[in-house]
């Protein structure tokens, strides 16, 4: 039997169409997905939609719709562009299925049984919206009505109803010295470790019991068995939405065959959510429900930074920053002549490649085109293009007999295939396509060195034999350990090299090109993209947001929401909800700082730029590419002392032009008091590329 692994992503509040915030998650949980089933394990991929939220039923009641079928259309919409995306989901799990509704009633019975429910009473001013408890002093009156004091740009402007109601609160603060316990017994469960320690402060701080009822009609009802059970409904989020990764797989089934599926899947191997649902939600409330209901906590706990769009945080009050993931790939594909499914993949490669998993991101749709100009179309496209070419060209399509030549890349797959699979295991995304671009760049290196079209031109045409396979080598190793990231693309490959088995992680460095083996002719898989059309017109069309639910029901736009359940130190306390600290305006985060993308590269050109006394021209090696850099340090270094020389660049700044030229990032220099410039290195030979921490 196959070993099993069981990964699954938050459920999405369902008010909009899907943007690329909430594709990130997916697109990152399909890669690791991907990527385990390559290897050969048996994959449970779950995902859903979180539909048991008042404001959906309002809404429905507002538009005259039937909330269940009004959900049922978000939801389909949800799995449209998943599906679109290439998400191989295995799961799909709804809130409003009653495979969810039953067992959950089932578990908060278990808990008022086993004494971790306690009756209690809360009051406040509560956002619908928001589905967040306010104090007193965080509103203002107007008109009769109560409004949050200054709201973020997230948070509803819609009036606050003042709620006081008993509630069923469960009795978070007994499980605070066990979490602690088991977080010091397991320090790999939470990562990064930002978020870590994070989790650890705010446990330590003092855990305080949280209401798990609301008094409405809509969503999961309590059970019979727990008192003060008429006309309440389980809290939306908690437990109710935590326990969908419990209820999908099978959780207290009643059929005997999910019963087994759930004991064989259980505990989840890898959950994934953006870091505003982490700490509080799933690193302290789901695990803490967990130890109640006796269940194995998850292996793993992985918490993904933000994108911001060209600097701005992602809001719905700001439709610049709303990227609708399908309407962009279609944008992708229009500029470039490539198929949608490919431009999918070039979207899906941006996302992992751009910043390091775990931290926040800048997307820049620029940035995104012209990375696909030179990662895509310039490396792996004209890569394949090259060696599909040369192979019908010279040898009629079929792979020649080796002449016993070593020319160093295709030996040294394995110990790459070795440094992949490890980035891949850690989440290291951007790491793991790194070392993939790194093994394209040396492969189009080999052509300019070997010159094969020298050789056939002498008469020397089994002298290119060896380069010819090494290049096959390489497209094969690609289109594997690439096909997580870019399914689509690395299929085409790999049926362009002649290949008709399924992909198999092991043999991607090693499964031979036997003599007279037929490749495919060669197709452009990459088409450049037409940047002088990029413009703000035709970018805008990416910027589409579909509404689903009016503006006034507007919810902060996280990978699932950010409400807040009433808790309190004890029953029958006023609910009071702790404001975010500012951080020092003096300081930045630490994911601020790992949004730089720093990478060594060597200098191969250098020449002064006509008419610009500070300015050099440089070609850098960047490893997985070539770029050209304008540093202006034409006063402290000539073109001749530039060449060879090892440098740190800052690999993820926005191209700018400067004199007619395009600078594709920048150099680390230093200077001292008297304006002597010292560049920033290394202090041995590194490879181009390597990343600089």
């Amino acid at each position: 039997m196959s070993e099993k692994f069981f990964i699954t992503t938050p459920i999405y509040y369902i008010n909009s169409v899907p943007h690329v915030g909430h594709a990130y998650t997916q697109i990152a949980a399909d890669a690791r997905a991907r990527f385990e089933r390559l290897r050969g394990k048996d994959v449970y991929f779950l995902t859903g939609t979180d539909e048991n939220a008042l404001k959906v039923a309002r809404v429905a009641e507002e538009l005259g719709r039937d909330p269940l079928e009004f959900c049922d259309e978000l939801a389909a919409a949800f799995r449209d562009v998943w599906d679109k995306l290439g998400i191989s989901y295995d799961d799909f799990i709804r809130t409003t299925e009653e495979r969810h509704r039953v067992p959950v009633q089932k578990v908060v019975q278990r808990l008022w049984d086993g004494g971790h429910l306690e009756l209690g009473t809360y009051s406040g001013w509560y956002s619908v919206p928001d589905e967040t408890f306010f104090r007193e002093e965080d509103t203002f009156e107007q008109d009769g009505a109560h409004y949050i004091s200054n709201p973020s740009e997230d948070q509803s402007k819609a009036p606050l109803e003042w709620t006081e109601e008993i509630g069923h609160f469960f009795k978070l603060s007994a499980f605070q010295d066990a979490l602690l316990k088991y977080y010091a017994e397991n320090p790999a469960m939470l990562r990064p470790e930002s978020r870590r320690n994070e989790t650890l402060r705010y446990i330590e701080s003092g855990l305080r019991d949280t209401s798990i009822s609301r008094v409405q009609e809509w969503g999961i009802p309590l059970p019979e068995g727990v008192p003060e059970n008429q006309n309440r409904v389980v809290y939306v989020w908690f437990p109710d939405a935590l326990l969908n990764y419990a209820t999908a797989p099978g959780y207290l089934s009643e059929n005997p065959e999910k019963a087994r599926k759930f004991a064989e899947l259980w505990p989840p191997d890898l959950q994934l959510m953006s870091k505003d649902i982490f700490t509080r939600f799933h690193a302290t409330m789901w695990p803490a429900l967990l130890q109640a209901l006796d269940l194995e906590l998850p292996r793993e706990l992985f918490a993904h930074g933000f994108w911001t769009v060209n600097g701005r945080k992602i809001s719905k009050r700001d439709p610049e920053t709303i990227i609708e993931p399908i309407a962009f790939s279609e944008q992708i594909a229009a500029l470039s002549g490539a198929d949608f499914a490919v431009a999918v993949d070039a979207l899906r490669y941006y996302c992992l490649r751009e910043v390091t998993f775990g931290v926040d991101g800048d997307f820049s749709p620029q940035g995104c085109f012209v990375r696909y100009n030179s990662d895509l179309a310039n490396g792996l496209g004209n890569l394949l293009q090259r060696t599909l070419v040369m192979i019908h060209k010279y040898c009629d399509g079929a792979v020649p007999a080796s002449q016993n030549r070593d020319l160093g890349l295709k030996n040294d797959l394995p110990r790459l295939l070795s440094e992949v699979e490890s980035d891949y295991q850690t989440l290291n995304f951007s790491g793991a396509l790194n070392s993939i671009w790194e093994v394209i760049a040396r492969a189009n290196r080999l052509i300019e060195e070997e010159k094969p079209w020298v050789k056939v031109k002498e008469g020397r045409t089994e002298d290119i034999a060896d380069l010819l396979i090494e290049l096959l080598a390489a497209c094969q190793f690609v289109a594997v350990v690439a096909s997580p990231v870019m399914p689509t693309s690395s299929a085409t490959i790999w049926k362009a090299l002649g290949r008709d088995t399924a992909m198999n992680w092991s043999q991607s460095a090693t499964l031979p090109f036997e003599t007279g083996h037929l490749v495919a002719p060669a197709q452009p898989l990459f088409p450049r993209a037409d940047l002088a059309k990029l413009s703000k017109e035709t970018l805008q069309k990416a910027f589409k947001p579909q509404k689903m639910i009016p503006d006034s029901n507007l919810t902060p736009e996280t990978s699932a929401p950010e409400s807040q359940a009433p808790d309190a130190a004890t029953p029958n306390a006023t609910v009071e909800t702790k404001p975010e600290a500012a951080p020092a305006p003096s300081y930045i985060t630490i994911d601020d700082f790992m949004k730089v993308q720093l990478r060594t590269g060597k200098v191969i050109e250098a020449e002064r730029v006509p008419k610009a006394d500070k300015l050099l021209r440089l070609q850098v090696d960047l490893g997985s590419e070539t770029r050209q850099i304008l540093a202006g340090i034409a006063q402290h270094f000539g073109p001749d002392e530039m060449l060879g020389r090892t440098v740190v660049v800052v690999a993820n700044l926005a191209p700018r032009t400067m004199r007619g030229y395009e600078s594709q990032g920048m150099l680390l220099a230093a200077s001292n008091d008297e304006g002597v410039l010292t560049l920033v290195t290394t202090d041995t030979e590194i490879t181009p590329g390597s990343q600089v921490r």
